[in-house]
């Protein structure tokens, strides 16, 4: 008995010996205040919101090409067909839903959900960026698949 007794305390000192997390703090770090401050990209007017971000000689960096544009004459055919195809499939299964009037909760979500879809897809195209594009106009597609309108 005295042994555990003794191994307990033994054990109390050396707990409170190695410290808690309610005693003084180390410091091991710098304070954030003394911290060095990263230069800012800059954009065309210098003024530094990082809209632009600055290209390697410090100038403003050209805009992206549109997304589109690295296709040849054929996969712009082809992918142009596919969005058309899906769009015309989701449209026709909105415009069914649209003059039934009877949704319900469910279907009304799922039913503007394809409509956003369509929307985007479109504004998408007016951007000339196709894969967003037809990424769009798939999901439209696929989410008018599950409409059930009579």
């Amino acid at each position: 008995m005295k042994r555990g007794a003794l191994a307990a305390t033994l054990a109390l000192v050396l707990a409170f010996a190695a410290g808690c997390a309610h005693g003084p703090r180390r410091s091991g770090g710098v304070p954030i205040d003394q911290r060095p401050t990263p230069p800012q990209p800059t954009n065309e007017t210098g003024t530094g919101n990082g809209t632009t971000p600055a290209g390697p000689s410090g100038t403003a960096a050209p805009s992206p090409a549109p997304v589109g544009a690295g296709l040849s004459a054929a996969e712009r055919q082809q992918a142009l067909a596919r969005i058309v195809a899906d769009t015309t499939a989701a449209s026709a299964a909105v415009r069914r839903c649209a003059a039934s009037k009877t949704l319900l909760p469910d279907q009304e979500s799922v039913f503007e959900t394809t409509r956003g879809y369509l929307v985007q897809a479109r504004a998408a195209l007016r951007r000339d960026e196709l894969w967003q594009a037809e990424s769009l106009a798939r999901k439209a597609r696929q989410l008018a698949l599950s409409l059930e309108c009579h």
